[in-house]
């Protein structure tokens, strides 16, 4: 991966992305140049799928942190 690829944003790798694949999708890409085109979109992919998982990880912990608050404040409500 570049050095620069794990500060890009998410958005900013698919906007790449869809850059690239316009690119190759054209027929005008010169072949010298695809090999390192789709290594790039490759290391692109990486960095939104890390995104991704990043993302559920954390939504899924504040769902948990919800559910044990909402549990421990019906939990009180019993008293």
């Amino acid at each position: 991966m570049s050095e620069n690829a794990g500060e890009i944003t998410y958005t900013d790798a698919m906007a790449e992305l869809e850059a690239i694949l316009d690119e190759i999708e054209s027929d005008q890409l010169d072949v010298d140049l695809l090999a390192s085109r789709v290594k790039r979109a490759s290391d692109l992919i990486k960095v939104c799928r890390e995104r991704i998982v990043r993302a559920k990880a954390d939504v899924d912990s504040i769902v948990t942190d919800l559910e044990a608050f909402e549990s421990e404040l019906d939990a009180g409500g019993d008293d």
